[in-house]
């Protein structure tokens, strides 16, 4: 097996230059988003034992504060070391932080691009000034930020003690400052439930989201047979994770097995769980070409069960609407129904605006949602396209569609779903990657952060 390859009929399985100190104000953050960067990125800054790397933000007055971060290792396999669990690739690292690797830490953290003057303790050996900036404007405030790394040699300070990210493998649950994520552990790459935090209190109090998550494909051979499956055709493990005080790495193994086409599947992908967002990239896997072998209304969903009626929320998206009548028409809306789905889907942008980016934002009165895909350019060129299925009905209106059974939207308890055409992907290996933001406030200008995350440049500079 290699890292994250889900088969097509298996995708939806898972799912600062020129800076001025005075614009980065205290009740001011660069965005709340988590910033992944590889070694390849920052390679001025590789080639040194993880255990020397301390990370800090500057103040305006140029006192170093200590900030969480974490460096995941990365194997030539290509997967992540993970130290939990299995040993599958627990032992596959080396102890340095290589351009494979990547360094994360949170967008809250970043500060203002000031030089540190006092440190706490010493100073390290070697100072690297990281630099964000967003080239077109940063819709939260500052334009650009920077982190201090250093590098010891002997006498680095303590880590910091915060953590962003708590993983209770017993309950199988994620425990974030804005979310809780409950696995379903009959299919780890489904979930149980997902509550998002209600406000600041302490205790935190949590509210409901999504009743399930899960997914379904059809795959209709031409002048073969039909073949449908869902997430309870599939076994699957919790196999190995790694959990750090940013992020925790999970690497679900899972099982298929085709009957009809004699076709035995055996995959496993990796999930990143971060303060406010799970991120998903997979490498698609597809034993047909879908051009050649399969007929109109072939394709998979990944769909979620919402608590609350999806009217209730305020969508905006740059998908196409997705409706079972267009089934069977090649993947072209019909006119007829487009004027009225578009109406009910509310505002569309057209996907040139976001550069092969596909999206869906969702306000409530006290949360904000964030679902992004980003096909590769492989699959752009094909055409391949996500639509959005809605139904305006709350969990409680469909309690009685069975989670269990394999089923069509309409028939399944999804009232918010992304669909993918099968007959615009070809065999062989695709990529795409997923990812879902949470937030526990209603916050437009973050969910615009997130349509732009990939615009943020950065830069590295020994001082």
């Amino acid at each position: 097996m290699t890292r994250s390859k889900i088969s097509l009929m298996m995708l939806s399985l898972a799912a600062c230059m020129g800076f001025f100190i005075s614009g980065f104000g205290a009740a001011q953050t660069l965005h709340t988003a988590p910033i992944v960067i590889t070694g390849a990125q920052v390679n001025h800054m590789t080639r040194f034992p993880i255990v020397s790397y301390r990370l800090f933000r500057s103040t305006a007055s140029g006192r170093a504060e200590i900030i969480p971060f974490q460096i995941d290792e990365i194997n030539d396999d290509s997967d992540y070391v993970l130290d939990q669990g299995s040993r599958v690739t627990a032992n596959t690292g080396n102890g340095v932080f290589d351009s494979q690797d990547e360094l994360s830490f949170m967008g809250d953290d970043v500060g203002p691009v000031v030089e540190p003057t006092t440190w706490p303790g010493q100073k390290p050996h070697i100072v690297f000034e990281l630099r964000m900036k967003h080239p077109q404007g940063n819709p939260m405030g500052p334009q650009m930020g920077a982190v201090y790394v250093g590098i010891y040699f002997g006498g680095a300070p303590a880590l910091s003690s915060k953590k962003y990210v708590v993983f209770n493998r017993p309950q199988a649950l994620v425990h974030t400052s804005r979310y809780r994520y409950q696995f379903d552990q009959k299919n780890w790459l489904v979930a149980r439930k997902v509550e998002v935090a209600k406000g600041n209190t302490n205790p935190a109090v949590y509210d409901p989201v999504l009743d399930s998550t899960t997914f379904y494909l059809k795959g209709d051979l031409k002048y073969f047979i039909t073949v449908e499956a869902n997430h309870r055709s599939v076994e699957s493990d919790l196999e190995a994770w790694k959990t750090g005080p940013i992020r925790t790495i999970v690497r679900v193994s899972f099982h298929y097995n085709l009957l009809k086409l004699k076709l035995e599947l055996g995959m496993y992908t990796e999930i990143s769980f971060f303060s406010n967002a799970v991120n998903l990239p997979a490498i698609l896997y597809n034993p047909i070409d879908g051009r050649k072998s399969l007929n109109s209304g072939s394709g998979f969903y990944y769909g979620l069960a919402l608590r609350d009626n999806p009217k209730d929320y305020v969508i905006e998206t740059n998908m196409a609407p997705f409706s079972l009548a267009n089934q069977g028409t090649g993947g072209k809306l019909l006119e007829s129904g487009k004027d009225l789905l578009g109406k009910l889907m509310g505002k569309q942008q057209q996907s040139s605006d976001t550069r092969g980016l596909y999206w869906v934002s969702m306000q409530g009165k006290d949360r904000s949602i964030f679902f992004e895909i980003t096909p590769s350019p492989e699959l752009q060129k094909t055409g391949m396209a996500p639509e959005l299925y809605r139904e305006d009905k709350s969990a409680e209106e469909l309690k009685g569609r069975s989670n269990d059974k394999v089923a069509h939207v309409g028939e399944s308890p999804v009232n918010l779903g992304i669909w993918f055409d099968a007959t615009k992907i070809g065999d062989g290996e695709q990529s795409m990657g997923f990812r879902l933001f949470f937030e526990n406030v209603m916050a437009p200008e973050r969910l615009a952060v997130f349509k732009s995350l990939s615009q943020w440049k950065y830069e590295v500079r020994r001082i």
